[in-house]
């Protein structure tokens, strides 16, 4: 299955990247290889790294979301991942009206990501 893995905690995401990974799953995008020196990008770069991201999300089968209290830039492609259609799977032990989509499935942990996503029901 092709996964686009959204999230704040870039070393969360690539231990999330890289089960899905030895699980057999492609990542459609590896944004957080890029972030290292995401201070130092200029608006080519910015606007860049913007349209990797959409194509990733767009090329996805689903899309996991690593939700966080304090985050902004999963929710976007969380977002975009619902508008477009794709499953989500949410990762979080929070209640919100979007969690409640068709499309949208929630887990309490990172370790239960991989189990869910090769479920029937969620495909």
């Amino acid at each position: 299955m092709k996964v686009y893995v959204a999230g704040k905690n870039i070393a969360r995401a690539v231990s999330v990247m890289k089960k899905l990974r030895d699980a057999g799953h492609t990542i459609t995008y590896d944004w957080a290889t890029d972030f290292d020196n995401a201070e130092d990008f200029d608006a080519k770069r910015t606007q860049e790294l913007a349209s990797d991201e959409l194509a990733g999300v767009k090329a996805a089968d689903c899309l996991v979301y690593l939700w966080e209290e304090d985050q902004e830039s999963a929710r976007y492609e969380a977002g975009m991942a619902m508008g477009l259609g794709i499953p989500v799977l949410v990762v979080a032990d929070h209640d919100s009206l979007f969690f409640h989509l068709s499309i949208v499935q929630q887990v309490d942990s990172d370790d239960q990501i991989t189990d869910a996503i090769e479920q029937d029901s969620f495909q």
